[in-house]
């Protein structure tokens, strides 16, 4: 199971991207509260209550699914999912999630959670992975087009927030054929 820590370039800490846990529900928590209350960069406005979130990864942990953290020592700074669906017909693709914690940006956290995320898919067999990103969140449509995601289309005003317009941007990874069904 992947398993990376690494001090980072001109920081004097040492971040942790691990298979998400039970026992990381409340602070995952947290982090995704703390980026959904930015109100910019997830669909959410605020975390949902604590037992949803302990159903949400226990799912997660039950299927395999491809879920790991970031942590800073204990603390969640970040996240990244990959969610499956036992659909026939549509188990070859999952649907990509995530965040990192505001006062983590810019450290390459996104980047080695993405990459730990979709090499597991990749072992799973997965050979499709969408994610929806907001148009104004460059930074994150600029990390998944590294890793050679592509635009699939685009909902027009799809969010209205504040009296705010952002359009959706559908994007798409296409992993190598695999022997999912």
């Amino acid at each position: 199971m992947w398993n990376e820590s690494f001090p980072l370039e001109g920081h004097q800490m040492d971040i942790q991207i691990v298979p998400v846990r039970e026992e990381y529900v409340e602070g995952y928590r947290a982090c995704l509260d703390l980026v959904a209350r930015e109100r910019r960069y997830i669909g959410l406005v605020e975390a949902p209550p604590l037992d949803a979130c302990h159903a949400w990864i226990a799912e997660y942990i039950a299927k395999h699914s491809p879920y790991f953290v970031a942590l800073d020592k204990e603390q969640v700074v970040g996240w990244c999912d990959i969610k499956l669906t036992d659909r026939p017909g549509f188990t070859h693709r999952g649907n990509l999630g995530m965040g990192v914690h505001p006062n983590y940006r810019g450290r390459r956290i996104g980047t080695r959670l993405l990459s730990a995320c979709v090499e597991q898919a990749r072992r799973m067999g997965i050979e499709r992975v969408e994610l929806e990103v907001y148009a104004s969140n460059t930074r994150a449509r600029h990390l998944y087009e590294t890793f050679g995601f592509i635009v699939e289309g685009c909902k027009t005003r799809a969010r209205k927030l504040n009296g705010v317009y952002d359009d959706i941007i559908d994007m798409v990874l296409i992993l190598e054929e695999s022997k999912a069904n």
